[in-house]
C-alpha cells in the first residue's frame, strides 16, 4: 500500500516505447529515485545504479524468497542464503569456460545451419528465424532435449512470462505453460531415472543426484529448478541477441566495423547488453522496515531493482544514453549482481557472439526490411526483424 501520498506511483508498462521509458526514468532518477511502482500488485523501485548494487549485495535485508512466482519457489533464483550456496555450488560448473567451451561447436552448427536457408532466400526474420530458435537449441543441447522440441519448449516460456499480467487470461494462459514446462522436466526426471548418466557431465543428472540441506533433492524440487534453467536458459538470451542484430542492422557502419574487426566483437556485446538491457527488471522483498530518501519501506514489501534504470546512470557511465560499442570499463547490469548474477551468463555471451560472427561473416551487409517489433515491459527484445541481405 503506498501511503507516501508525495511519491508518484508509476507502472513501467505505460511507457511502451524504449525512448519514452528511458526519459521518464532518467527524470525519476534525478527527482524520485525510489518511485512507487504499481507492478505486481504495487511496491517500490529502485532507480539508481548504486542503490541496486548495494541491494543486491545484502540478501539479508532485500530478499528474494519467500514469494515464489508458481508456488514452489524455483531454485537457486527464488532462495536466500544460506541454502542459495548450495543450489548455486551444484550448478556452477556446468557453466564454466571449460564446459561453454564444449557447448560452443554445437551452437556454432546449430547458427549455420539457421543462417544458410535465410541467405539463400536474401531475406528473414532475423527474430523468429534466428534469435528465437538459436538459444533454446543450445539449451536442449545442455540438457539433452531432442533439438527438434525447441519451438514447443519456446512457445510455452514466452507464455509463461505473463504470470503477473494485469489480464486474467494472460496469467491463466501463464500458469497452463508453467504446467507445460514442469511436464517437459518430469520427462528428463524419468530419462534419467531410466538410464542414468554420469552427474559430473549431465546437468539433469547432477540436480537428480543433489544433497541440498543434508536432504536427497526431491524429483519435483529437480523437476522446479530444472524448469526454471528450461526458461531462464533461454529467454534473455533471445533478446540480447535480437537487440544486437536489431542495432547492426540499423546501424550499418558498426556491423562493418565488427565484419572487419571481429575482435571487438564482446565489448559491443556487452555495451548492447547495457544499453537495451533484456531483463528490465528484477524483484526482492524487503526482510525489514527501511527508510529510502524519507520514504518507509515495510518488511515483506516489494522492491523492484530497475536494473535498465541503473545501467543508463549518469553518475555511471558517461553519455548514457548512447550506444558506445567500445565502451571501457563497462560494469553494467544486464546480467544482475550479487548472489543472483546469472549463472548462465557465459553461455548467454558465448551463444550471442557466435550468433554474430555467423551473421557477419556470411554477409555483405544486412539492414532492416520491414517493420520492426519489439517485445513489450518487462523484457526488452525484439519479436520481429525483417532483414534482406547482401551476401559474399
Amino acid at each position: 500500500m503506498n501511503d507516501n501520498n508525495d511519491i508518484p506511483a508509476w507502472n513501467p508498462s505505460d511507457f511502451p516505447e524504449m525512448d519514452e521509458r528511458m526519459a521518464q526514468l532518467k527524470d525519476m532518477r534525478k527527482n524520485c529515485p525510489v518511485v512507487y511502482t504499481e507492478r505486481g500488485g504495487g511496491g517500490w523501485g529502485f532507480l539508481k545504479y548504486q542503490d541496486i548494487v548495494d541491494a543486491a549485495m545484502d540478501p539479508d535485508t532485500y530478499r528474494n524468497g519467500g514469494a515464489p512466482r508458481f508456488g514452489r519457489p524455483a531454485a537457486p533464483l527464488e532462495v536466500d542464503p544460506p541454502v542459495h550456496r548450495e543450489y548455486r555450488r551444484l550448478l556452477t560448473p556446468f557453466f564454466t569456460g571449460k564446459n561453454i567451451k564444449a557447448l560452443e561447436n554445437s551452437v556454432q552448427q546449430f547458427a549455420r545451419d539457421l543462417v544458410e536457408p535465410m541467405l539463400e532466400r536474401g531475406h528473414a526474420d532475423l527474430a523468429r528465424e534466428y534469435s528465437y530458435p538459436l538459444p533454446v537449441l543450445s539449451l536442449c543441447a545442455l540438457l539433452g532435449f531432442g533439438a527438434d522440441r525447441w519451438d514447443e519448449i519456446k512457445k510455452a516460456s514466452e507464455e509463461s512470462l505473463s504470470v503477473e499480467s494485469d489480464n486474467p487470461k494472460e496469467r491463466q494462459m501463464s500458469h497452463d505453460a508453467h504446467e507445460t514446462l514442469l511436464g517437459l522436466t518430469r520427462e528428463l526426471v524419468a530419462d534419467r531415472r531410466a538410464g542414468p548418466r554420469d552427474p559430473d557431465t549431465d546437468l539433469p543428472s547432477a540436480i537428480l543426484n543433489a544433497t541440498i540441506a543434508g536432504n536427497r533433492i526431491s524429483d519435483e524440487d529437480a523437476c522446479s529448478m530444472m524448469r526454471l534453467l528450461i526458461s531462464a536458459g533461454h529467454n534473455s538470451t533471445t533478446s540480447g541477441l535480437g537487440n544486437a542484430l536489431l542495432y547492426l542492422a540499423r546501424y550499418t557502419d558498426a556491423q562493418q566495423h565488427l565484419r572487419e574487426n571481429p575482435d571487438a566483437i564482446p565489448a559491443a556485446i556487452e555495451e548492447i547488453l547495457r544499453f537495451d538491457t533484456p531483463v528490465q527488471v528484477m524483484p526482492r522483498r524487503a526482510g525489514k522496515q527501511l527508510n529510502l530518501y524519507g520514504q518507509v519501506v515495510e518488511p515483506g514489501e516489494r522492491i523492484d531493482m530497475f536494473w535498465a534504470s541503473g545501467n543508463r546512470d549518469e553518475d555511471i557511465f558517461e553519455n548514457p544514453d548512447q550506444c558506445i560499442l567500445d565502451r571501457h570499463p563497462n560494469k553494467h547490469l544486464a546480467f544482475g549482481y550479487g548472489i543472483h548474477l546469472c549463472i548462465g551468463a557465459p553461455m548467454a555471451r558465448m551463444e550471442i557472439r557466435v550468433a554474430l560472427e555467423e551473421a557477419l561473416d556470411k554477409t555483405r551487409l544486412f539492414e532492416v526490411d520491414g517493420e520492426v517489433v519489439r517485445t513489450p515491459f518487462h523484457r526488452v527484445g525484439v519479436s520481429r526483424l525483417p532483414v534482406k541481405f547482401s551476401v559474399l
